[in-house]
């Protein structure tokens, strides 16, 4: 109890909004039965008026007990996701079923459209009180992001990982994709992002790139390498951070960074492998990585060149927002 009061404490402000809300919403649907529908005020509408008024404290006491207990109150709504769109909806039926239940027993049955309508504003204006920080929130990013000189940048793949890729960047605002590249869905858009076939033709003025396609071959990554040392691009391989956001390291893309040969042990049995790509063609079925012994890692510094634009970028953001930025 003592919790409850202190989030209803914490969030008055939003409690004053649910309050006017929730009476705004049935008080409009009075209007809209019967002025809307005739464009006049009817006589009858007094009635309705004041059955109106006489539940609206019963009401609204009921609303703050039902949305305290649907954990309205007391969120982090900068963050706020599909769970607490459930939660909404689940608080504005059951506010619902108090509206009819009250006024039919107590006071006197409404029409059907003050229900509907009634019910489907609340639904909106408590779902915007909520998510409408938000929205602020994404759209002043956007801008800010927008004003920004950011490192252009090239995305592998156009799957779900490549999503998270493209939305990943965008989130640190240090980094625009400017296309996409995936020969199966060349000529459509990712996100917004073209989506391009060849990676030769996308190359031009990108100084990062990111691979997000899993289902790239050890020669396939090679070569991309390859490609952006020549042309002095930094390159990333995200594949494994993003299509595995659990924090586990998918097999596959350790033994496809492995040179040498591999000693797999699956229940106490192992076997022997000329090289990483070699096991993955092996073994057969799925595998977690339970440990990892004798590893040893080749390490290398990113391309200095396409720092540069990021300093630029940190520069001036911190000049900006006084934040001190730090690259993953």
């Amino acid at each position: 109890m003592k919790k409850l009061w202190n989030n209803l404490a914490r969030d008055l402000w939003i409690v004053l909004m649910d309050i006017i809300a929730v009476n705004f919403a049935y008080f409009l649907a009075v209007l809209v039965r019967f002025y809307i529908k005739n464009f006049e005020f009817r006589p009858v509408m007094g009635t309705y008026m004041n059955a109106w008024a006489t539940f609206t404290p019963f009401y609204t006491v009921l609303c703050v007990a039902v949305f305290a207990l649907f954990k309205l109150y007391g969120g982090m709504w900068r963050y706020a996701g599909i769970n607490d769109m459930n939660r909404i909806i689940g608080a504005n039926v059951v506010t619902l079923i108090l509206q009819i239940v009250g006024t039919s027993l107590f006071v006197i049955r409404m029409p059907i459209a003050y229900y509907v309508v009634g019910a489907a504003v609340q639904f909106v204006l408590v779902a915007l009180i909520r998510f409408g920080y938000r929205i602020v929130l994404v759209e002043k990013k956007n801008i800010a992001s927008r004003r920004t000189p950011a490192v252009p940048s090239l995305v592998i793949g156009a799957g779900e990982t490549g999503r998270r890729a493209i939305k990943h960047l965008e989130d640190t605002t240090a980094f625009r994709p400017v296309a996409v590249v995936d020969p199966k869905s060349a000529g459509k858009a990712l996100d917004g992002v073209p989506v391009v076939a060849e990676m030769d033709a996308a190359l031009g003025g990108v100084q990062a790139v990111f691979i997000a396609d899993p289902s790239l071959t050890r020669e396939q990554r090679e070569a991309i390498r390859a490609l952006t040392e020549e042309k002095g691009i930094d390159l990333q391989d995200y594949t494994g951070y993003l299509s595995n956001l659990g924090g586990r390291v998918p097999l596959s893309s350790l033994l496809e960074l492995a040179d040498g040969p591999v000693t797999v042990a699956i229940e106490g049995r192992e076997q022997t492998f000329e090289s990483g790509d070699a096991a993955l063609k092996a073994l057969n079925g799925r595998y977690d990585i339970a440990r990892v012994r004798n590893l040893k890692l080749d390490l290398k510094q990113p391309n200095a060149q396409a720092y540069v634009g990021y300093e630029a970028w940190a520069k001036q953001h911190q000049e900006e927002t006084g934040e001190e930025v730090s690259f993953f």
